[in-house]
């Protein structure tokens, strides 16, 4: 799709050479997209099929040779979950493309944005075009729906248009099938249709597990032994100390420090057997999830005497000797369901994100928060 808008968006800009004067329109509507553009320009290129909208304006400045372009494009497409790592590419693209014989690039910045319900990314940049000295900045925006991908381009200098009228263009982006707002979460990564969706939006209503970052939660990333410890530490309403560990791998000023000295300190977590680290950018095993959600009922003052015959399950003699106890206390009261089709349940497999989130739910709702 990315190598389609490229490809696109080349031919659009040989066909503003032709240039082909249309009626300027204010205000555009496609489909269930729609946008604002400012007077005083001229439509020199346009196109509308079933399944995309380009559209190109031109503003000249007086009396100048200079003069300002609004590229937007519409396609009908289904929507893309972006990442920080797309903003960054693009970035360097741009950097390729501003930094030549011809220009020199002076400024660039990007990031993950949300505009009326759309995420997607925006990044700001000015070059200088040497041979005519003056310069231009540049706004890009791409976004993406339900069922839409967006592309909005708007290029300003002295005298044409202006920050604020980039600005009001941009903001002005609307496209219905959102995937935020429906949902009533943040995260684009998350389907309303998933397993984990009750509880991703349960931890994230109630500020136990927040994202990766604003827009992604990472439902299969790995949990590791620092997220959970941050995520119990939360649900106690973080109580604040010094953040200074007996471990030697947790630096005091990390984001995870505070929550991992609460928990060692409440008997909650423990290091690696005979050693002084507590491998906090480890990725946490089911049963060792498992041991410290045991751990944390009991400094609750929680029953954590239950029991379970766990034979049933074909990888029983996978559970270590030390987390049994622990394994059978969470299948018992629930915390853990194991895989009723394989009737396994992978002791000693990572924990992901989503199955954090799942077995936090149960905690809460099972054992009481």
């Amino acid at each position: 799709m990315k190598k389609k808008i490229f490809f696109t968006i080349c031919f659009v800009f040989i066909l503003l050479i032709i240039g082909q004067k249309n009626c300027f329109a204010k205000n555009v509507s496609w489909k269930n997209a729609s946008y604002y553009v400012p007077d005083g320009g001229e439509i020199v290129y346009g196109q509308d099929d079933n399944n995309m909208h380009s559209l190109y304006y031109r503003y000249y400045k007086p009396d100048t040779i200079e003069y300002n372009d609004i590229g937007v494009h519409i396609y009908e497409y289904p929507g893309y979950i972006y990442q920080k790592k797309d903003v960054d590419n693009r970035i360097q693209d741009l950097k390729s493309s501003y930094n030549n014989e011809n220009c020199e690039l002076l400024k660039i910045s990007g990031d993950l944005c949300e505009i009326n319900g759309v995420v997607g990314y925006k990044i700001n940049c000015s070059y200088r075009i040497k041979d005519l000295n003056y310069v231009k900045n540049v706004y890009l925006l791409e976004m993406a729906s339900d069922n839409y991908m967006f592309y909005l381009s708007v290029e300003t200098s002295s005298g044409c248009l202006s920050k604020e009228q980039a600005e009001k263009i941009i903001n002005s982006i609307k496209i219905k099938d959102t995937v935020l707002i429906a949902k009533g979460i943040p995260f684009t990564d998350v389907s309303k249709s998933s397993w984990y969706f009750s509880a991703v939006k349960d931890m994230y209503d109630n500020s136990i597990i927040s994202g990766l970052n604003n827009y992604t939660f990472g439902p299969y990333e790995k949990l590791t032994r620092g997220m959970i410890v941050t995520i119990l530490w939360r649900m106690e309403g973080s109580p604040a100390n010094d953040g200074k560990s007996i471990f030697t791998d947790v630096n005091s000023k990390s984001w995870y420090a505070q929550a991992i000295k609460w928990a060692a300190d409440n008997k909650i977590v423990s290091g690696y057997t005979g050693t002084t680290k507590f491998g906090p950018k480890d990725d946490i095993k089911r049963q060792d999830l498992a041991g410290i959600l045991r751990n944390y009922a009991k400094y609750k003052g929680k029953n954590i005497n239950a029991t379970t015959d766990l034979t049933k399950y074909s990888d029983y003699n996978q559970i270590s000797n030390y987390a049994k106890a622990s394994m059978e206390w969470a299948v018992s009261k629930g915390v853990i369901t194991g895989n009723t089709k394989t009737k396994t349940l992978n002791p000693k497999g990572t924990a992901t994100r989503a199955e954090a989130a799942s077995m936090i739910q149960k905690y809460c709702n099972k054992v009481g928060r």
